[in-house]
């Protein structure tokens, strides 16, 4: 299961210009890897409404509300964003 440490764990790899470039995957690429870009367009400032449209495109009919739910309570404050962040 997806937790808010793996989530702020992945987000400072994904943050670390030094890791690039690199790919985000899980076994499917649906829910963990939803979820985690979803927190990461939280982060970057993106409305909920087209959070959710994103991750619903992916998903297709398995989306999971937990996952939403999860991304729509994510506090963005956890994730240390080093200075020299991507400019996306």
């Amino acid at each position: 299961p997806i937790t808010e440490e793996k989530i702020v764990d992945s987000l400072n790899i994904i943050l670390n210009k030094d890791n690039y470039p690199f790919a985000i995957v899980c076994n499917i690429g649906r829910h963990q890897t939803g979820t985690l870009v979803g927190c990461l367009r939280k982060l970057q400032g993106w409305n909920l409404a087209s959070i959710f449209d994103e991750y619903r495109r992916y998903a297709g009919p398995k989306v999971r509300l937990m996952n939403e739910q999860f991304i729509e309570l994510f506090d963005t404050d956890l994730v240390n964003v080093p200075l020299d962040a991507p400019k996306w």
